[in-house]
């Protein structure tokens, strides 16, 4: 461990190593510091052997996430077990609206990939191994966080691996520049005093994989209810080597997000799982044929997030600890892996025009770009959330005209389709 480094990130999760993943092979010192340990393993036997379990948790990579991670080098071990999205059908429950998108009308090879969070995290450490620019930082924690004049100074406490126990003796580095990609809860960030605008939408994501009896035909059910909106994305070994995505009938699994009020969700949870089923089918239908298997439920309370301030003198704040999006229109990790991209663009830049990385006006570019996609993401995220929310009669009839709009009218599809896609904000250039 040295003790200054030109950048030091921390939060060693899927938004910290993408930006490590960025920032490797450049002139540039980096270190990653993280609660746990960080180990590639035999990442090459792992490709072979490698298979998640039924109640692996997932992210949904859109078309332009695929694009930024095959230009870093990773999207073909990442393809290995990505579930392509060929296909989103949208309908409302009840009422007669839908709109449907196809990756061949947008001439791609898939609209978007679900993907197992375990594989990704692999994946990423894979590409971080070996690059002597990157250190891990890890097991530790920040126990303090300050800025001088020229630098961030970090407190560390290193966890004690005969006791589980961090220690109390304390190690400091120094960074030009420190990026807080710790999560939603980010702890460095009340360190720093850095406030969380929080609104409530009241409900919670109850998530959960299920096995249908029909094959998804790799395609993605986005289903609005009077409860909440509900997400059904196709998960499964897919022929990525074959011009034309092969079906594999034996693994019909999808991975489920159902958004409900707060005040719903403990009495679903405590449902046996043919109880919750039953409900499941009646609330999405039989476009899947009949649910027969539904593994472990999880739940989350949803709110619309952002910090109060992501840039200061030395220090960028990304990923959740940033912002947290509903996740109905999958748009929260995607644009946090456009944010780190760009800072990364950033970064480099300035440190090949001898300009400090960390001064406050280097920095004020890279939020100023920003804002204009956070803006546009989140308002089409939160949009799209309260207007199929709205269970008023006249909003429903607005609704299913929208929809049915989409379909007649091609400016407002391709929109759509490209929001979807991860395509609609501004889009960094990749290192």
């Amino acid at each position: 461990m040295n003790s200054h480094y030109d950048v030091v990130i921390i939060g060693g999760g899927m938004v910290g190593a993408s930006l490590a993943v960025a920032l490797k092979n450049t002139k540039l010192n980096i270190a990653v510091i993280e609660p746990y340990p960080i180990s590639s393993g035999e990442i090459e036997r792992e490709e072979k052997l490698y298979q998640p379990s039924y109640d692996a948790r997932s992210t949904a990579l859109s078309w332009g996430s695929r694009l930024i991670y095959q230009q870093l080098g990773l999207w073909q071990k990442l393809s290995l077990h990505a579930t392509p999205i060929k296909k989103i059908h949208v309908s409302d429950r009840g009422r007669f609206g839908a709109t449907r998108l196809d990756a061949d009308s947008y001439r791609v090879e898939a609209l978007g990939y679900v993907v197992p969070n375990e594989w990704i995290g692999k994946t990423l450490v894979s590409g971080l191994n070996s690059h002597g620019n990157i250190d891990f930082i890890c097991p530790a924690k920040v126990e303090g966080i300050t800025r001088t004049e020229s630098a961030t100074c970090i407190t560390l406490s290193k966890r004690n691996d005969e006791t589980g126990d961090y220690d109390l003796a304390e190690e400091t580095v120094t960074a030009d520049l420190v990026v807080i990609a710790d999560g939603g809860r980010s702890e460095t960030c009340q360190k720093l005093g850095i406030e969380m605008q929080t609104h409530s939408y009241g409900q919670h994501a109850l998530v959960t994989n299920v096995t249908t009896s029909k094959h998804h035909g790799y395609e993605a059910f986005e289903r609005f209810t009077e409860s909440g909106p509900m997400a059904m994305l196709p998960l499964g070994a897919a022929d990525n080597s074959a011009k034309n995505t092969a079906l594999n009938p034996t693994d019909s699994r999808c991975a489920l997000v159902w958004t409900l009020p707060e005040d719903q969700v403990e009495d679903v949870m405590a449902m046996s799982d043919s109880e919750f089923m039953a409900l499941l089918q009646d609330r999405f239908g039989y476009r899947l044929g009949q649910i027969e298997q539904v593994g472990v439920r999880h739940h989350y309370p949803l709110k619309l997030s952002q910090s109060a301030e992501q840039v200061r003198a030395g220090i960028v704040v990304v990923g959740n600890a940033a912002h947290a999006l509903h996740p109905v229109a999958g748009q929260g990790y995607n644009l946090a892996l456009r944010g780190v991209l760009s800072l990364a663009e950033l970064i480099v830049k300035a440190a090949n025009q001898d300009e400090p990385i960390g001064s406050l006006t280097v920095l004020q570019r890279y939020i100023e770009d920003r804002y204009v996609d956070q803006d546009k993401t989140i308002l089409f995220s939160d949009k799209i959330t309260r207007l199929f929310g709205d269970t008023n009669t006249g909003v429903g009839l607005l609704r299913d005209m929208g929809l049915i709009g989409l379909d007649i009218l091609p400016g407002a599809k391709r929109f759509f389709a490209r929001q979807a896609m991860g395509l609609g904000g501004s889009e960094a250039k990749i290192l």
